[in-house]
């Protein structure tokens, strides 16, 4: 397996160099799912939906080294990496190769070996083009440089079958009182992986973050529910994702 040196000096197994520089920048550098007074505490239990190879939960677990963290990543490749990352550095926690949905079983998605944290149930060519466009221009690259390394974009696109859990299964099943940090990124499936979670066990959930794709008002969706559910809500949009629906919602119980 690939490995590459972080800029904090820790070593991480990966699918591809410029996936892992991205995921540091935005979770190491940048505290994306630590902001807006989210906190880790000591003995937390953290669920990381969407883990990919599992930055946030190495994150997680050197910002505040007494968690236990419960990852979740359907993917081979990145989940290879997941366990490997989590094996490196002692990560307290379970971490498992399954993807997480309001109805457990079986399903489809769509795997992008080349951007991996794009892959998903819901694959759209089109807007995953747009998406890496605007992402490059944004990221300072000009029109003409963008489109030149689209069409250099191989397809490399693969569909995998997987298993498919409900959180509040795996909170009864692992006998789970209480969640500190709840993280989903999970492209186009955060609303379904909400619907997974039964209305005793929302009062377990003292934080969320996750990433929410504005589609057919989704946004306004996900706010609705979070505030039913008594949390502090307030969404954003990174400079990076401006002219794109992507958001980042941060919900957490108390005062603003």
């Amino acid at each position: 397996m690939q490995t590459i040196k972080l800029p904090n000096g820790k070593t991480v197994a990966h699918v591809n160099p410029g996936e892992a520089r991205f995921l540091y920048q935005e979770i190491f550098a940048e505290r994306c799912y630590l902001r807006r007074g989210l906190e880790l505490r000591a003995g937390d239990v953290v669920f990381d939906v969407g883990a990919n190879i599992g930055m946030f939960s190495l994150f997680a677990h050197l910002e505040c080294p007494d968690v236990t963290v419960h990852a979740f990543e359907p993917a081979p490749v990145p989940y290879a990496a997941l366990r490997a990352n989590a094996e490196r550095y002692g990560i307290a926690g379970r971490f498992e190769q399954c993807a997480v949905s309001d109805v457990a079983g079986r399903g489809t998605m769509t795997f992008y070996t080349d951007t991996t944290m794009m892959s998903g149930f819901h694959p759209d060519p089109a807007t995953r083009t747009e998406l890496l466009r605007r992402l490059a221009i944004n990221g300072g690259y000009s029109a003409e440089a963008a489109d030149r390394m689209l069409a250099e974009l191989p397809d490399t696109s693969q569909v995998i079958e997987t298993s498919v859990v409900r959180l509040s299964d795996v909170i009864a099943e692992r006998g789970i009182t209480s969640i500190g940090l709840l993280k989903i990124d999970v492209e186009k499936n955060e609303r379904q992986v909400m619907g997974g979670i039964d209305a005793a066990d929302w009062p377990r959930i003292r934080q969320v973050v996750t990433e929410v794709h504005d589609i057919d008002g989704r946004l306004d969706e996900v706010l609705t529910l979070l505030r039913g559910q008594g949390f502090t809500v307030l969404s954003e949009q990174e400079p990076l994702f401006a002219g794109t629906d992507i958001y980042q919602v941060v919900a957490r119980r108390g005062d603003a």
